[in-house]
């Protein structure tokens, strides 16, 4: 025992103060994986309950047998998803104590603004953390598309003759790009698309002025449709752009035209593009998001050689996924009372 003053110190049971020390930190339930930095960082202010979202009936079983608890007297504060967590009323009610739902991501499709709103629930996203990995993908496959490089083979015989065959007929330059959709994302490729030389159009449901640098001209989407070689689609989940982008408007593109889709799966009528893609062999689609996810293996859209499909990886590096993890501050700074960065506006 020490001696302080007056006073004898009593006994201390260390492992009592940790306990009561770990279970004054606010609960936070992660059903899909974050990154490493963001996770360690989250660590020293709460305590973290992950479950691998396998199954959703799962899930609710295990919230609602408190399974996912570490005590029966955890009561979850705080929710972080990624883009497979459907949070609805279902959800929701499940976990009464909840103040604030996160979506380590942009998209705010599987999460219900409105039940979240009606709760008193707060939502906190990351708008701006995939941008520039977003654009990268989009650029990145409208040079394979438009110049494709040839490399050499290990028995080449004829040099002159893999030289010529190589020539690209068309490249970026002097090709017009339509953009649906001309938020963060959409803007920010425009301006590497005029440093690559080409002529950018776009669309939007608001007026929009011509970024600084980059002069762009809004026109209609049946212009857009019409004139360009490239399309990428950047537009957001609202209910009103499913199957959007349907025959009325594939039925306008030039028959070497290219459209790429990194937005959401549902805004392309898929039925419409796959006819679309058989009539005119010379018309590429590439989808990196799909509706449903995964997507099927049976699906038609697997088998037709002018639609590539990639796995949703459009925001897949390292640094935007880290990025979309760091939305744990902004939890934080919620639970502590303090307004968040990015709070989630609802889309009417």
């Amino acid at each position: 025992m020490l001696q302080l003053g007056n006073f004898t110190s009593l006994p201390v049971d260390v492992t009592i103060i940790q306990t009561t020390m770990q279970n004054a930190l606010p609960v936070i339930l992660i059903t899909e994986p974050i990154s490493v930095k963001p996770r360690e960082w989250l660590t020293k202010c709460a305590r973290i309950i992950e479950t691998d979202l396998v199954n959703r009936n799962e899930l609710l079983q295990r919230i609602n047998t408190n399974e996912v608890a570490c005590s029966a007297n955890d009561h979850i504060q705080a929710l972080i998803v990624r883009t497979y967590t459907i949070v609805n009323d279902e959800l929701l009610d499940m976990m009464p104590h909840l103040r604030v739902v996160a979506r380590a991501g942009v998209g705010l499709d599987n999460i219900d603004l409105t039940a979240c709103a009606k709760r008193n629930i707060r939502v906190v996203h990351t708008p701006k953390a995939n941008t520039q990995a977003v654009v990268e993908y989009v650029t990145s496959m409208m040079l394979q598309s438009l110049r494709p490089i040839v490399t050499l083979p290990a028995d080449l015989t004829d040099w002159h003759a893999i030289r010529k065959s190589a020539v690209t007929p068309r490249s970026c330059v002097k090709s017009r790009l339509g953009i649906v959709g001309f938020g963060t994302i959409g803007s920010s490729l425009a301006k590497v698309a005029h440093a690559l030389g080409m002529d950018v159009v776009f669309n939007d449901l608001i007026k929009l002025d011509p970024i600084v640098n980059a002069p762009s001209k809004q026109v209609s989407i049946d212009e857009l449709f019409s004139t360009c070689d490239i399309i990428s689609i950047h537009i957001d989940g609202r209910a009103s752009n499913k199957n959007l982008i349907d025959d009325s408007l594939l039925s306008k593109l030039k028959p070497d035209a290219i459209v790429i889709n990194s937005s959401r799966g549902f805004v392309v009528h898929h039925d419409h593009a796959i006819e679309h893609a058989l009539k005119n062999p010379d018309t590429k689609f590439i989808f990196d998001v799909h509706d449903p996810e995964p997507i099927p293996v049976n699906s038609r859209l697997r088998s037709i050689p002018n639609i590539t499909l990639t796995p949703h990886i459009a925001a897949g590096t390292a640094e935007a996924k880290e990025k979309m993890s760091w939305v744990v501050q902004d939890v934080m700074r919620v639970l502590e009372g303090a307004d968040p960065d990015f709070e989630a506006i609802r889309v009417r």
